[in-house]
Order: structure tokens, then sequence, then C-alpha cells
């Protein structure tokens, strides 16, 4: 199966700046003042004014400000750089954020890894990892979803011995309920890219969904693995003969890495959605560039639609359990169950595939009801989500509503990017801290005491409505408008 191999480059920034005009005409500004009267320009105004001019009578004796402004254009004149002296400029001030970035020490939750990744990242691979698809509503809404969610605590709770530990999941019993989802582009944040992640899972005994578009060939990615570490395997074909050969490859993947437990394929690949902000900002890069990151982000890239014949096939091929991710109805989640397969990963992908498609905190709501209105008990079939996620607070909502773990990516992709391995496990450990502490608050000893009875989701349906989440909102990059051939 094809492999993706380490690539290490470096990245020019781009960036839009303003150019400055200034009128250097003599402007007279009339302020009249009569008894008590206010005049309509605020005192801070006049202050400026006083100060870089002078006061005169007119004809009628009113007074009145002349403000003298520097007519020598030679001296406002600026002089406008090259592109290539701007990206030199903006390359060289990177760096310098790059060696002056906060200690680990400084990072108190997930969102500031995302702050400095955003400050220290090449401008192209940061819109490659942020971006979503189209206007990016499904981005911004998988966030804010959660935020429409409020805890309804229990008291008198003796939560002394709390714990985040899992039950098993597919065999795999965790010290949190949440792992590492596959994303790929890993080699343009580290260069030791997902060794990083199976590493720091790997200490902080989570999963990791190890990528089918690995950077590294999968045997010796594995000898990397701590002794009895268990992970899933995300899988995605590209054509239809890698389709009629999946049998095979599950069975040699079952066979060669026992501690591989679940089985992840991609089912929300029919083609490429339309990542537009990702395309606008790597146009405007130099072509050099642009090829590094086409890598990962080849508009050309094409994968082989999937039918339920074909996953039946390869449900059949296998001991192992096959989760559909990327499913996005509640009325598909109880199709794989009745097909007897071992789960679905609620997910639209990061917002990245198509725009406007539901949070999937709300369809998990939607579907741990149905199945269990359908007599599938949670112990029979497991769900997954993944996309928004950013607090532990966010992963026990998620398990209140019927979800067995969470996945998160692009957090820890950009705690990789900005402290390499050691901020993966820090992030971990973050999360992990959250979830305690406000299990404790809410009353809950054990994951199996969080319920949909400790939350309220009323507010849940009511999209495109959420309180401001500063943290959040800083931190997302807007679509750039497309630029001018000149400088303005």
């Amino acid at each position: 199966m094809q492999q993706f191999f380490r690539r290490r480059s470096s990245f020019q920034s781009i960036s839009r700046s303003l150019r400055r005009y200034h009128a250097g005409a003599r402007l007279r500004i009339p302020w009249y003042r009569t008894g008590c009267a206010v005049s309509l320009l605020t005192g801070a105004v006049m202050v400026s004014l006083m100060l870089n001019g002078t006061i005169e009578n007119d004809s009628k004796g009113r007074r009145k400000i002349i403000v003298i402004e520097d007519d020598d254009e030679d001296d406002d004149e600026e002089v406008q750089e090259t592109d290539e002296e701007r990206d030199e400029r903006l390359e060289r001030e990177r760096l310098e954020r790059v060696r002056n970035k906060p200690p680990l020490s400084q990072i108190f939750n997930i969102s500031d890894f995302e702050y400095v990744a955003k400050q220290i990242l090449p401008t192209g691979t940061w819109g490659y990892y942020s971006t979503g698809s189209d206007d990016e509503f499904s981005i911004r809404e998988n966030h804010y979803a959660f935020g429409r969610i409020f805890f309804r605590p229990r008291c008198l709770v003796d939560v002394s011995d709390a714990s985040t530990e899992t039950n098993e999941i597919f065999g795999v019993k965790a010290s949190a309920p949440f792992y590492s989802t596959a994303f790929a582009g890993s080699p343009m944040a580290h260069p030791d890219a997902e060794y990083n992640i199976l590493r720091a899972c790997g200490r902080e005994n989570i999963p990791y969904l190890i990528p089918f578009q690995l950077s590294f060939p999968l045997n010796e990615f594995m000898e990397s693995a701590s002794p009895g570490h268990q992970n899933f395997h995300q899988v995605h074909f590209y054509t239809r003969k890698q389709v009629e050969e999946g049998p095979e490859y599950l069975g040699k993947i079952e066979k060669e890495y026992p501690d591989i437990k679940a089985f992840f394929i991609n089912v929300d690949l029919p083609c490429l959605g339309n990542r537009e902000k990702d395309c606008k900002i790597r146009a405007a890069l130099d072509p050099s560039v642009d090829d590094e990151i086409s890598v990962f982000a080849s508009l050309d890239t094409r994968y082989e639609p999937l039918t339920w014949k074909d996953i039946d096939r390869l449900n059949k091929s296998t001991q192992i359990p096959i989760v559909l991710k990327g499913v996005l109805s509640k009325e598909d989640v109880l199709a794989a169950a009745k097909l007897g397969l071992g789960g679905c990963l609620i997910s639209n992908h990061g917002g990245r595939q198509l725009d406007f498609a539901m949070p999937p905190i709300e369809i998990l709501a939607q579907s741990r009801k149905l199945l269990r209105e359908n007599g599938i008990q949670d112990k029979d079939f497991k769900l997954f989500i993944d996309g928004g996620i950013r607090r532990g607070s966010d992963i026990i909502k998620a398990i209140c509503l019927g979800a067995d773990a969470v996945g998160l990516g692009r957090p820890f992709l950009y705690a990789m990017a900005t402290y390499g391995q050691p901020g993966i496990e820090r992030a971990i450990s973050i999360l992990k801290e959250e979830m305690l502490r406000d299990m404790k608050l809410l009353g809950a000893r054990r994951l199996s005491d969080l319920n949909e009875e400790l939350v309220d989701i009323e507010s849940l349906k009511f999209k495109g409505i959420s309180s401001s989440d500063y943290l959040y909102n800083s931190n997302y990059t807007q679509m750039p408008p497309p630029p001018f051939r000149k400088r303005f």
C-alpha cells in the first residue's frame, strides 16, 4: 500500500501590509465656542489639535484652530519592499518568534498550543492545518456546539477517588476516554512526525489512531510502540484494486500487529471537500513551497468511493472490529449496527469535507437514542466523535451523550509543532486534569456515572447561536481575500 515518507523543508511566510498615505496639506478646522456650549470635538481630540496647530481668531472674533501637517513628501515617503525582501523579513521575524516562544510551563490549556503554533508555523503550513471547507461554517460549528451544552451537577457525592480510566473498548483499556486521531502532514510540524504522537500516547496510555497515510513504513513505525500499547488503525483506499485487496491488507495487519485493536475505515471521501482557504493561501506562496505542501494537500488526490457492499465484505474478512469513520446521520449509524460492525466515528472530517454538515456532538445525541430504541446496547456497538474538542469538559459532554471515546487531531498537531513529543504529553495531561476536576465538580466518580441527566441540551439545536469564545475566536484565521498585483 502507498506510503508517504518524511520530507523536511523550510517554508516562507506570506503577509499583506497596508501602505500609509499622507495628505501633506494645510488643514483648517474651525472650532466654535459660545458661552458654556460644548464643541462637537471631544476633549482628547482638542488637545491633539492644539498640540499640533495654532489658535487664531476669524473676522467675527470667533476662535479657530489651524493644524499644520508636514507637506514634505520626502520625509513621509515609504520605501516599498519587493516581494522577495518582504518574504525574507517575515521569515526572519517568524524564526525570531520560534526562538522566543513561551516555555512549556506557560501553556495552561489546549488553545495556548494553537496560539503559539499560529505565530511560529510557516504561513502555508498553518493554512493547511487550520483550514475547513467552503465558508468554514462546519469547522466553527463543531466547536460552538459544545458551548450550547450546559452541566447539571449533583452535590454531596464522595468523589475523593474519582478516575478518568475507561472500561475496555475493543480490548483497549486507557487512562482517559480520548485518543489522537489520524491526520496527514505531520512532517510539516516536526521532523519526527508521527513518532512523537505514538510515543506520547504510549507514555500517557491513550490510543493512537495510526494513519494509513503514514510518513514512515508501518513495520518500522510500529517498532517504536511502547510494549503493550494498544492502538487503532485508520484505513482508506485510493483505487478499486486496493478495495478488492482490502481483506488481504486487513489480514496482514491482524496477523503482524496484535496490539492494533480496531480498523477505522474512512467513508466520507467520495471526493475532497473544497478547502478554499488553504488553496488561497498556497496560491500566494512561492511555487517551490507550494509543491512541498501539495504532497499532503493536492487537489488531484482521489479516493475510491465505498459502498455498504464493500464494507460488508471487509467486515467478514477480519476478526478485528471495523468502525466507520465519517458517519453523519443517525440512520447510517443504525445501518452500521445492524450490519454487525463494531461502531461508528461520527465526524465531518474536522469541517474539511461538506460545509454545513451538522456538528458531530448533535448527531451523537440523536444516534445513541435511536440505537437504544432499536434494542442495540452500548456494549454491543461503540460510538466515537471528533471535531471541535478543546477542553476536558467537551470530552465529558460527549461521554454524557453516549460516546465511548472522542478523538482529537489539530490540538495534538499544534502541540507537536510547538514543543514536539513533550508538547503532546503536556496536552494529554491538561485534558486529563480538566476531566478529573470537572467530574468531581459534577459529582461523578467514574465514566459510567456520566449520563444525559448531567447535561442540559435544550439549546443544542439552535445553530449559529453561541456565547463568545475568546480563546477560540482569537486563534481562528479568516478567509483571505484575493490579492491585488500591487500592494496598497
